[in-house]
């Protein structure tokens, strides 16, 4: 297997309570924003936003751990 195919970049989304922004954006300036940000407000759930951004790096990596361990929450692959 050739070493381009070990990591592919990953879309991820992570669903938080619109109150949460604050903590996530902390996190992630705290890793030296190592991604790219979306946030986009759920279709079913009026206090519930996605934070969506892409893992290419071992930066988000350590960033996306963190917030799944700090803020607990899901954190789901958008790519299948």
């Amino acid at each position: 297997m050739p070493m381009d195919d070990l990591f592919k970049p990953r879309r991820v989304a992570v669903p938080v309570h619109y109150s949460m922004i604050n903590q996530f954006m902390y996190l992630w300036i705290r890793w030296n924003r190592p991604c790219d940000l979306r946030v986009q407000r759920s279709e079913k759930d009026a206090e519930t936003v996605g934070i969506c951004f892409n893992v290419e790096n071992n930066d988000t990596v350590d960033m996306m751990r963190d917030v799944a361990n700090v803020l607990r929450v899901d954190i789901y692959d958008l790519n299948g």
